[in-house]
């Protein structure tokens, strides 16, 4: 009897793996960050890394989670325009098309501060991972301007 629960309780087990692995793995969604030549870590290292990101998170989450050089100094609330990137004009145009993926007004005003701004440009912070996204490339500006401490890397709680 002892024997057979066991038999019993470990097909459970693994069967709840595999659902579970199978449910991860069903609910990622791929991106790429391409990363100007100036953030790329050494000489021929390559400047696009492949993520996995989580439905729900934001582009910065994302980055820090992947030890990414997207710095955040507000930590992303919206208060600098340090997690700056650029979008494809496709990702970009899907975006706007929805009222409740347009940048607000905050975000706008921060982008004005942007270092290389342009037409495509959205704040990590401000941006949550659908699954409509998957397959896209974010571009890193070469640069950030941070008004706090140039240089200051805050790291996520």
């Amino acid at each position: 009897m002892r024997r057979a629960l066991a038999l019993t309780a470990t097909r459970i087990h693994r069967r709840q793996q595999q659902v579970s692995r199978r449910f991860l793995s069903d609910n990622l969604i791929n991106l790429t960050f391409v990363l100007p030549e100036k953030k790329a870590s050494n000489e021929g290292s390559a400047t696009e890394i492949n993520v996995q990101a989580k439905e729900g998170e934001n582009i910065l989450r994302l980055a820090q989670r992947n030890d990414i050089a997207l710095e955040g100094a507000c930590e992303g609330v919206c208060a600098c325009s340090t997690c700056h990137v650029i979008l494809t004009d496709e990702l970009y145009d899907e975006l706007m098309a929805e009222e409740d993926t347009e940048p607000s007004e905050d975000e706008e005003d921060m982008l004005d501060m942007a270092f290389g701004l342009t037409g495509t440009s959205r704040l990590g912070c401000q941006v949550k991972i659908s699954k409509e996204m998957d397959g896209q490339r974010i571009s890193l500006p070469a640069a950030t301007r941070n008004f706090y401490v140039d240089g200051h890397v805050p790291q996520p709680h």
